[in-house]
């Protein structure tokens, strides 16, 4: 039996191994059902106060196509997909533009009505941060003919998913629902647009729900100013009958929670130039793509971030409609490749593609009704870009070229761009920035290099900071550490890095006695606290934590699980974890375990690879997975099933006698073949041994994906 058992999984291995892409057919169309408005966008100072008038911040307005109905309409047929809207144009003369703007974008309008009334409209308070806040004169749109399933039967048929919204009468999406559930077609509902309760009959209707925070809030009556609020109140509607809710959260990202009870986190993406120019209608290509990737068999982890890349796009614009974007512009943002449909399907059209068992429905339960089943094959590569320390570059200078420039920043950052597939540099400040002078500087470094700025990486001056830096018992030595973080987020801002990395090297002590543990504890809250509000919008900021350093024997941040407490008492969005490998061996932890703890908690911003024996009095840095390669494949496993978002994987390695530049291509080589073998480990199914806790199992199927990897690399040099 258990011979039979291996001859099985070692089957299922190489046939993982060896097997190639997936075509898919077309993806089937979408169909919007809701509102059409004229929307008039009044730019203001601020909004006006109850009874006051307030003077308009520009001369004149601006007129668009809107209404969340047409904005999703277009925002899905600008992504690629075939759409069909419903709605109700108007008698008046903006009926004719509104019909002509749809058919310029090739949304099929055939399905329209006409109404008695007037064009609806939407009239936009804009203010000087982007943010927009509107009223909707429904008009036209309240004008819907009473419906029923059966007659609607004919606009669903084929349809791969149909969107509903909340500015048409909720008798027009309850019969819309009704006919898409007798087709098993998946509904959408955007419950924006409207105060009203969604009715209980309504809800059972929807296989996904999507609120923004505020309409969670009014629609539960619970505050959502936390994560932990946020999937309370999703869960009170699920209590209610909704099978999926998927709640934007502004620049707090978006998270699913699903029918399984699991949750999927989706973080923020910065959007282009940096800037929030108008908000009008960002949820609208939020939950279009989102749509999009849906039907067309995308895995749900990569809806989201498609999404999340779509809501950038549309922030960076002004207007409604004029703001959403472009298939090609969406999937180069969301990291996806252009060549093909954002919903292909095909395993490795995008570089982050897991294709792994983790993205199916928990318990084996069927996927979302009209999402294609995508084939569970290994990603070409790893989808983060790669950094590696940049004082390494100091080491084997006999090694170094005619063209590396000489032995100090300039010159390593020449040196590094050497290194192929490497495409980031963390640089430390102040002892990194401090010789640049200004960002402007390094900019041009960089640029002269073909590199860019992953990271600032805080290092505190030892003759200033030696007894703390954000613990130091004089509150002045404590706001000056802060200065020095906040003036290495302006670094960052400039250089269009999105991390602030601290290691808190001198936040210790040495002897018992020494430290008070709780002032320290707070004195460390509310300096990050501090810091994380006066970093530029866009900068996150991260803790490395280290268990113990030469400088400090006992750190008060020594664990993961304390790390995590200090997140969640900081509690800001902007505010995560930076995981060293080195450090969590030194600290008596399973780097996997720590990454699987803080991706579900939604904070891995940083991991910094490396290897160590984790002998007394040495941090060894030694080349990623060298030492520890079971583990590390673990660890990218994990880093797999929790996808933390604007990510970068940075080299934190000390190869004082060997060649930095061979070190480095080394160590990305070995991530990106760890990758892939966790990928067809996963598309394998070891997660299923986890679950009765059979390490047996998961060690026989590692060693028939050995014995796989073996006999193909036979048959390749055979050939």
């Amino acid at each position: 039996m258990a011979r039979c058992r291996h001859t099985v999984l070692l089957a299922l291995a190489a046939c993982l191994l060896l097997s190639g892409s997936v075509s898919t057919t077309a993806a089937p169309p979408i169909l919007v059902v809701g509102s059409l408005n004229v929307d008039i966008t009044v730019p203001v100072h601020r909004l006006p106060e109850r009874g006051e008038t307030i003077t308009a911040r520009e001369p004149s307005t601006s007129i668009a196509v809107g209404g969340k109905g047409a904005n999703q309409a277009v925002a899905a047929a600008r992504l690629g997909a075939a759409v069909s809207f419903v709605g109700r144009f108007g008698n008046d003369s903006y009926a004719a533009w509104l019909e002509d703007a749809l058919r310029a974008e090739g949304v099929d309008v055939s399905g329209c009505g006409r109404a008695a009334l007037p064009s609806g409209h939407g009239l936009v308070l804009l203010e000087g941060d982007g943010h927009a806040t509107s009223v909707v004169v429904g008009a036209a749109n309240t004008d819907f003919p009473q419906l029923t399933a059966a007659a609607l039967g004919h606009l669903v048929k084929g349809a791969g998913a149909v969107m509903l919204q909340r500015e048409v009468p909720e008798h027009v999406n309850e019969a819309v629902a009704a006919a898409a559930g007798a087709a098993g077609v998946p509904v959408l509902l955007d419950v924006g647009g409207e105060d009203r309760p969604i009715t209980p009959s309504l809800l059972r209707l929807l296989d996904f729900v999507c609120p923004n925070e505020s309409e969670l809030a009014r629609l539960t009556q619970l505050p959502t100013d936390t994560e932990e609020q946020v999937l309370l109140a999703a869960g009170a509607l699920r209590a209610r009958g909704a099978r999926n809710v998927l709640v934007t959260l502004g620049a707090r990202g978006a998270l699913l929670l699903r029918g399984d009870g699991t949750v999927l986190r989706q973080e923020a993406v910065p959007p282009p130039g940096g800037a929030v120019v108008d908000t009008t209608a960002a949820g609208d290509a939020f939950r279009a793509a989102f749509v999009v990737a849906l039907v067309g068999g995308r895995p749900l982890q990569e809806c989201l971030r498609f999404a999340a890349a779509a809501g950038a796009l549309a922030v960076s614009r002004l207007g409604a409609v004029p703001s959403l974007p472009r298939r090609a512009e969406t999937e180069r943002l969301a990291g996806f490749a252009t060549s093909g449909h954002a919903g292909s399907g095909t395993c490795g059209s995008s570089p982050a593609a897991e294709c792994s068992a983790a993205d199916a429905p928990a318990g084996g339960e069927p996927p979302v009704a009209g999402q294609a089943a995508s084939a569970a094959l290994p990603p070409s590569e790893c989808p983060y870009k790669f950094a590696s320390r940049l004082n390494s570059m100091r080491a084997r200078r006999d090694l170094a070229g005619r063209g590396d420039g000489g032995n100090d920043v300039a010159g390593w950052v020449k040196r590094q761009s050497r290194i192929r597939g490497l495409s980031l540099v963390d640089f430390n400040h102040p002892q990194h920035t401090a010789v640049l002078r200004t960002p402007k500087k390094a900019r041009a470094l960089l640029d002269g290099a073909g590199l860019a700025a992953g990271a600032i990486c805080i290092r505190f001056p030892e003759e200033q900071f030696a007894l703390g830096a954000f613990t130091h018992p004089d509150a002045t030595v404590r706001q000056q550490a802060v200065a020095l973080a906040v003036d290495g987020c302006r670094w960052a801002a400039e250089l269009g890095a999105r991390d602030l990395i601290v290691w808190p090297q001198f936040d210790g002590y040495d002897y018992n006695f020494q430290a008070d543990y709780p002032a320290a504890w707070q004195r460390a809250v509310q300096a990050y606290s501090q810091l994380v509000d006066a970093c530029p919008a866009g900068v996150r900021v991260s803790l490395e934590y280290k268990p113990t350093d030469e400088a400090t024997r006992w750190a008060f941040v020594p664990s993961t699980g304390a790390a995590l407490l200090l997140v969640k008492e900081v509690d800001r969005p902007g505010f995560g974890l930076t995981l060293d490998v080195g450090h969590l061996l030194m600290a008596g932890e399973n780097p996997a375990q720590s990454a699987a703890m803080v991706g579900a908690a939604g904070k891995l911003f940083g991991l910094q690879l490396n290897d160590a024996h984790v002998k007394l009095g040495a941090e060894d840095g030694l080349a990623f997975a060298s030492v520890n390669p079971t583990a590390a494949l673990e660890l990218m496993l994990w880093l797999q099933r929790s996808r933390p978002q604007g990510l970068h994987l940075y080299f934190d390695t000390f190869p004082r006698k060997e060649d930095p530049v061979r070190e480095a291509e080394y160590n990305i080589r070995r991530v990106r073949t760890l990758w892939a073998r966790a990928a067809r480990l996963a598309a394998a199914g070891i997660g299923r041994f986890a679950d009765s806790h059979d390490a047996l199992g998961a060690l026989e199927l590692l060693e028939a994906e050995e014995a796989a990897a073996g006999e193909a690399g036979v048959a390749a040099a055979e050939e």
